[in-house]
């Protein structure tokens, strides 16, 4: 067995490869995990299986969220963050082909650094990794081959459906590209400025485009509308302050950026199914200081020198 499971993972759990170099793992963060920046000399394809949070590479930090597929070449620096209120659990195939596996891997290896969003790929690339992970949780004949097999049909999918571009469509035009990495920019700016209040229009504007492609490239990017991305860095804001803080409830929603307080409660509401007191009492870190407590002595002296007064 060359499965690597770990279900309350505090830090990034590493493969053990089998002769053949193909190892897969499942790793389930456990609250409060940290990954400092990392670079490995194999090959990495992971599928998020729950939870979100973000992934960082160069100076770019991606969302990631549940049925994504993050593909990372060998030696490429990156780290994980998660959402504290939904830790990430990922299946991740490991690639270190020794060389009578290289020739056949290699034109197939991830090239670069992305995160995908497709659900018709994640549900193919799902299919494999689970096919992978019962035949080396097997000592089954054959078992190597249908392995390599399934890997290489893995791979191919992604190779190819990053050829085609997004949803098979062509690659895009120059312009297109710009376009993208203005709203990326716009979308790791969000990270800091998500309180402020601004409409698409006047965005759109800054960006030089217009709110249509706004809107398009924020959801390819994302996954999420650009309403639906900002509520979701708010709240999850919120949820920090209402954990780590004593502020009242109405200074977190203006803090966070929510105007309308009975707004603020709906939305948080129909996220984590309570309201935001309810919340704090169940996640605050913070005990409440305890009054002093008044002796039957301490009242007698305190009543007497007021008589006396």
């Amino acid at each position: 067995m060359k499965t690597v499971i770990n279900l309350e993972s505090e830090s990034p759990v590493l493969p053990d490869f089998p002769d053949y170099g193909i190892c897969i793992l499942e790793s389930r963060h456990k609250r409060g995990f940290v990954m400092p920046a990392s670079r490995y000399d194999f090959s990495e394809v992971m599928l998020i299986l729950e939870g979100r949070g973000f992934v960082t590479s160069g100076k770019t930090r991606h969302p990631v969220r549940k049925q994504d597929i993050i593909t990372v070449p060998a030696q490429t620096p990156y780290f994980y963050e998660d959402d504290p209120a939904a830790p990430l659990a990922m299946l991740c195939l490991c690639l270190r082909p020794p060389a009578e596996y290289r020739k056949v891997l290699e034109p197939v290896l991830p090239a670069r650094f992305q995160v995908i969003r497709n659900i018709n790929l994640s549900r193919e690339v799902s299919s494999h990794l689970r096919t992978v992970f019962f035949e080396q949780s097997q000592a089954r004949r054959y078992g190597t081959s249908v392995v390599v097999g399934q890997v290489l049909l893995l791979l191919s999918k992604i190779s190819r459906r990053v050829l085609a571009g997004p949803e098979g469509k062509p690659d895009p035009s120059a312009h297109e590209i710009e376009g993208i990495v203005r709203v990326r920019d716009y979308v790791a700016r969000l990270e800091s400025t998500f309180h402020e209040t601004e409409t698409i229009e006047s965005v759109a504007s800054r960006l030089k485009m217009s709110p249509r492609s706004l809107t398009h490239h924020f959801r390819q990017i994302t996954g999420l509308s650009r309403l639906q991305h900002i509520q979701q860095l708010r709240l999850r804001h919120a949820r920090y302050l209402l954990a780590e803080s004593n502020d009242s409830v109405t200074s977190i929603a203006f803090a966070c950026g929510f105007e309308d307080l009975s707004n603020f409660f709906r939305i948080f509401r129909a996220e984590e199914k309570i309201s935001p007191s309810e919340w704090r009492e169940k996640h605050s870190s913070r005990k409440p200081t305890p009054r002093p407590i008044r002796t039957a002595k301490r009242l007698r002296s305190t009543r007497t020198r007021a008589k006396h007064q």
